[in-house]
């Protein structure tokens, strides 16, 4: 069966949108989605990257995504056996308009909320190969009774170590030549994260995403922590 074909920026994914794709869904049809490779700025703030995850929170994997150049037209001959076609949704839907959630969620009108399935396979999946690396240069002989202070103290000593190259002005990094000191220390905080989330089955990205739900009903500068 040949595809129905969507092209747009979904700067974001909206629920007009979703409809839109789930019409053709219905239909049994696959559904393919051109994702327009526009510049960030604040009409376009979410990036290719982003988008797909939207789309796989969404769709799973029922929506292939594929990337193309900025358009202002769509161009066909007669008799090519396609032909764009108008779908008509509810009044309230058509109303929705990306602009405007754009807006508002510039002006902090919108509530956000932190439940990124799409983050949470993504972190997991990394977590596997991570420890999977980890595993094979000998960190976890004792499987997952290793020591956690001493990893919770490594990860300690990699963010001292990220501080002191904030103090030194953050130079290129001498093993990784195209990134920062900086950037590598803190990359390796993050392994040990996604390390330990593997190897101990510790939920951290589902945390993560719980943590900052909660965080949005506490106070300015909730905390009082002071560098």
């Amino acid at each position: 069966m040949r595809a129905s074909l969507f092209i747009g920026r979904y700067q974001p994914l909206h629920e007009g949108h979703k409809k839109l794709i789930q019409v053709a869904l219905d239909e049994g049809k696959p559904v393919v989605v051109g994702l327009m490779d526009t510049a960030i700025d604040t009409s376009n703030p979410y990036s290719i990257d982003e988008r797909r995850a939207m789309f796989a929170e969404a769709f799973g994997d029922n929506v292939k995504c594929i990337v193309i150049p900025p358009i202002d037209e769509v161009c066909f001959g007669r008799n090519v056996g396609y032909w764009p076609r108008r779908i008509y949704l509810d009044a309230d839907t058509e109303e929705i308009s990306a602009t405007k959630i754009r807006d508002d969620i510039a002006a902090g009108d919108v509530d956000i909320t932190f439940n990124d399935k799409a983050f949470i396979e993504a972190w997991n999946r990394v977590a596997v190969l991570v420890h999977e690396l980890s595993v094979s240069q000998g960190f976890w002989r004792d499987g997952a009774n290793r020591n956690k202070g001493e990893v919770i103290a490594l990860a300690h000593s990699e963010l001292s170590e990220a501080l002191e190259c904030f103090r030194e002005r953050n130079k290129r990094d001498k093993n990784i030549y195209d990134m920062t000191g900086g950037e590598v220390q803190l990359s390796d905080v993050l392994g040990i994260l996604l390390d330990m989330s593997a190897g101990y089955g510790l939920k951290i990205a589902e945390a993560l995403m719980k943590k900052m739900e909660f965080n949005k009903g506490r106070g300015w500068m909730h905390g009082n922590k002071k560098f």
